[in-house]
């Protein structure tokens, strides 16, 4: 995936304007020689670390015992959850029958949301959707690891000032 995203347009693109602007500066203010090969390995490196930041480490054993523990929390912290069958098999013949990708968009009143979401999905065997998560969660000690094996990416809540960033966050999400 990784080099997937390395080749794209876009990226390629973003990494060719910041190794510019590098050299450029170089150049220009220390008037030193540095070379265009080495920032070159300096911002596919920084575009490596942000790729490790956002990708999902989708693990489907992982997601299952995800699953189990999450049914475990829901029965003990729950009365009851009902789901709308007939609605949801809607949903499954929506995406058996489509021909771009299928977003669910939870209210994220609580990060409650998108484990019922997913878990609702696991438990009827439907495909479970990945999910965009805010970096803020991935800041927790083992639950960024366990979210990433369930099928989540991290963002930033700005990507502001980092176009490389932009770029490998766009075509990752396509």
């Amino acid at each position: 995936m990784k080099k997937l995203l390395l080749n794209t347009e876009s990226v390629k693109e973003a990494m060719a304007q910041i190794v510019a602007e590098k050299l450029k500066f170089y150049q220009g203010t220390l008037q030193l020689e540095v070379s265009e090969d080495k920032i070159y390995r300096e911002v596919e490196a920084a575009a490596i670390e942000s790729m490790d930041t956002i990708m999902s480490n989708y693990s489907h054993k992982a997601l299952t015992w995800f699953g189990k523990i999450i049914r475990l929390i829901f029965t003990t912290i729950y009365d009851k959850i009902i789901v709308n069958e007939e609605h949801l098999e809607a949903v499954r013949r929506l995406c058996s029958n489509r021909k771009g990708p299928v977003v669910f968009c939870p209210t994220h009143r609580s990060y409650v949301d998108f484990l019922l979401v997913s878990s609702v999905l696991f438990f009827y065997k439907m495909e479970v959707p990945f999910i965009c998560a805010g970096e803020d969660l991935m800041h927790i000690k083992g639950v960024s690891h366990i979210l990433r094996m369930s099928g989540a990416f991290f963002m930033r809540r700005t990507f502001r000032g980092d176009p490389l960033y932009k770029a490998i966050f766009t075509e990752y999400v396509q």
